[in-house]
């Protein structure tokens, strides 16, 4: 089990350069994969997507890449010297005309950054290797840390539904002479209002009382709702089990509904919402997890 939520870092030291590739995620529906790189390495992206796949299936996960080159061979740094030596050239045709002895200050180069281009270029072998296994370091680094997260959300589901159960109980216990009660309630009511008439009660208690075990029984319910929570317990030791969840809870939700809408019991009723509130803390679990 998993959560979408993880952070991982990992950096490669050489005389060449320093390589940190450093991995932070939170919850989405969808793999939504931002990277945050170089111009330079744009080249080799849609290989580091296949590779951070094979890791993660939900999530939207950012991946920053930090480049510090020791080596100056390296980089792609260069100097326009035709531009700017016309540019002298023009200057000096300048200072001729208005009698003034020129004398160039080559550091004001420095700061025309027209004149400074960086030309592409393909990586080395080598570099494209470390910036891999560097990169496979990383996910390795945040995907412990989203099992880490992932467990403490499992221990945190399971009391949810512990407790889920435990009202399930409650309920159960309480309704197990919900359908006796009320038709002993129905009974006396009746007798009152037809004490002074000369009619089959017996018949029609029997006819109310059909009408009632139809409306009020839950057992198909809460065997369902029951059945629910099982799969749910079995879900967690599952690696993938995101969107799976999502569906048991929703079936759980129109269950526990049905159960409180037929039951028309008051201490149900509050069973009932406290039973809601742990499936919507649960749910709200469930969007964090792969």
């Amino acid at each position: 089990m998993k959560s979408m939520t993880g952070y991982g870092q990992f950096s490669i030291e050489k005389s060449e350069y320093i390589l940190t590739w450093e991995i932070r995620s939170v919850n989405s529906r969808f793999l939504d994969l931002i990277f945050k790189v170089p111009h330079f390495v744009h080249s080799e992206q849609l290989k580091w997507e296949k590779i951070v796949r094979m890791y993660a299936t939900r999530g939207r996960v950012e991946l920053f890449l930090n480049i510090n080159i020791r080596d100056v061979n390296m980089l792609d740094v260069g100097f326009d010297s035709l531009q700017a030596r016309k540019m002298m050239q023009e200057l000096q045709t300048f200072a001729n005309d208005l009698g003034l002895i020129f004398k160039p200050d080559l550091n004001c180069f420095l700061k025309l950054s027209q004149l400074w281009k960086t030309q592409q270029q393909d990586l080395s072998e080598q570099l494209a290797e470390d910036l891999q296994s560097c990169l496979n370091m990383a996910l390795q680094s945040w995907d412990k840390s989203r099992v880490q997260e992932g467990q403490q959300l499992k221990e945190t589901i399971q009391d949810y539904l512990q407790n889920i159960m435990k009202d399930l109980e409650l309920i159960e216990e309480e309704l197990r002479d919900n359908i006796q009660i009320k038709f002993a309630k129905l009974k006396d009511r009746l007798k009152k209002l037809l004490d002074d008439l000369d009619v089959d009660i017996e018949a029609q208690l029997l006819s109310e009382f059909a009408i009632m075990v139809d409306r009020l029984d839950v057992s198909e319910e809460l065997t369902r709702l029951r059945s629910h929570l099982k799969a749910i317990f079995g879900l967690m030791e599952q690696p993938i089990l995101g969107k799976k969840l999502d569906f048991y809870l929703q079936e759980c939700f129109r269950e526990i509904n049905t159960c409180v809408n037929k039951a028309q019991n008051i201490k149900v009723s509050q069973l009932g919402v406290n039973i809601k509130s742990n499936l919507e803390k649960l749910r709200e679990q469930a969007q964090n997890i792969e």
